[in-house]
């Protein structure tokens, strides 16, 4: 993997006199338990995807800063920025990130997540990528297992198609395959 790793140090900072806990850049943080989004979840549905978006934009524009803009992540190896999102969401407490690729489609697999709610972890991926690449980026949970919870990243259109095809009872391989085959 050619490209700068990902360097945790630094990443949070705690001025616990003056009661502070702020990112690499100065943004402030707040730490919260996990509950608390799993309830927000219950209480405001579309409240917690928005709470995981802006989560997610604060992730990617740290890891954009650090290779050099929306160009530099989009000319960067895909390791390398998939890399640096995971020592972000590591860091944010979030999980264990890691790719599979299957055929051109780009899967994540979120393992180790401190939070259950699939809305919040699929929209801090995508706010964390589109605000990397300078893009609209979109998540569809496709499927969980004992390694985690995979999310498919592409456009808004294709994760539609892919929700619909996997809520009809096609199982998440057969439908990225055919995604693949679907040229329109």
């Amino acid at each position: 993997m050619a490209g700068p790793a990902f360097d945790p140090n630094g990443a949070v900072r705690f001025d616990l006199k003056g009661g502070a806990a702020t990112d690499a850049r100065g943004a402030r943080l707040v730490v919260l338990p996990s509950a608390a989004v799993d309830a927000l979840e219950r209480a405001h549905p579309e409240a917690v995807a928005a709470l995981g978006h802006e989560a997610g934009k604060a992730c990617g524009a740290r890891l954009a800063a650090r290779l050099g803009g929306d160009t530099g992540v989009r000319a960067a190896q895909l390791e390398v920025v998939v890399s640096h999102l995971a020592g972000e969401l590591a860091v944010a407490g979030l999980g264990a990130v890691h790719l599979e690729r299957w055929g051109r489609a780009m899967v994540l697999v979120l393992a180790n997540s401190s939070i259950t709610s699939e809305r919040f972890c699929g929209a801090i991926l995508a706010g964390a990528l589109g605000a990397a690449t300078g893009r609209e980026v979109a998540t569809a949970a496709i499927g969980k297992d004992g390694r985690g919870t995979r999310f498919f990243v592409g456009t808004r259109a294709t994760t539609d198609r892919l929700r619909e095809m996997i809520q009809s009872g096609t199982p998440f391989a057969q439908a990225l395959a055919s995604l693949q085959g679907d040229r329109s």
